[in-house]
């Protein structure tokens, strides 16, 4: 793949639950290696956008094509949802997510959470499966904790878990779901900065995040979201310094020096 392969490709997305219009009319593509962060106000659409596209939430209208594999909105005929369940676990086995809660196997180790996927799912020789997780544990700072369980652990220790885990299924592209807000704030900066290094690393990746900061260094593109809609796509610099809109501009205003 070059650096401009499209991964994801977002046409006409639509969302409704009833009559409330919850994603409109989203349009994007997404390159091998770009880390994408999207921001904007509480009940923008973000997480709902995120979860369209490994197909935990159905969309309404549209279409989704995920490295050759397409999810089309339920409204655009008959047995389409059976096909979308179908593409969509050809998607997850490339796709991985990190949600704001860290759903680790309570009653599992931190090693046997990280082997788990392999071995169940894709048939990974054990020995290599842990062989392989205790080279990711060690890359997000966990390889000590291996034994432990995850009530043992705070919660940013917890989410490094998480993202051990997703990584240990070798995906091509990597979601994040605000996977610092259910952190206490003495811990969010330890998960950030593993998400950094995959973003640095080249991970393709789609980050919702509050954490202004953290999108100034890592995304190489900002959308910003409002009422279901992407109002403003592109650099950090060009939607942090010069937003086109207005409603933008007073998000901005209220959370940045600007």
């Amino acid at each position: 793949m070059t650096t401009r392969d499209t991964v994801i490709s977002v046409k006409n997305l639509s969302k409704y639950y009833g009559e409330l219009s919850v994603l409109r009319k989203i349009d994007i593509d997404v390159h091998t290696g770009e880390v994408i962060c999207i921001i904007g106000p509480s009940g923008s659409g973000k997480s709902t956008f995120l979860r369209c596209l490994n197909y935990l939430e159905k969309p309404t209208g549209g279409e989704i094509t995920i490295l050759g594999n397409t999810l089309y909105g339920i409204s655009s005929g008959a047995n389409v949802e059976k096909a979308n369940e179908k593409n969509a676990r050809e998607i997850r086995k490339n796709v991985g997510m990190v949600f704001q809660q860290f759903n680790l196997w309570p009653h599992k180790t931190v090693l046997e959470n990280v082997i788990e996927g392999p071995i169940q799912v894709k048939k990974a020789d054990k020995r290599a499966s842990i062989q392989r997780a205790e080279d990711l544990l060690k890359k997000v700072g966990m390889l000590e904790k291996k034994n432990a369980y995850p009530l043992q652990l705070s919660g940013g220790q917890q989410q490094r878990v998480a993202i051990a885990r997703t990584l240990a299924m070798d995906p091509k592209v990597i979601l994040f779901d605000e996977p610092t807000s259910a952190l206490d704030p003495e811990f969010v900066n330890e998960v950030l900065n593993v998400i950094k290094e995959l973003a640095d690393d080249g991970m393709t990746m789609i980050v919702v995040t509050h954490e202004m900061g953290f999108v100034a260094k890592a995304a190489n593109r900002v959308c910003f979201m409002d009422g279901g809609y992407i109002i403003e796509d592109g650099s950090p610099q060009e939607v942090f310094k010069h937003p086109r809109t207005e409603r933008a501009k007073q998000f901005f205003s209220k959370i940045l020096n600007v």
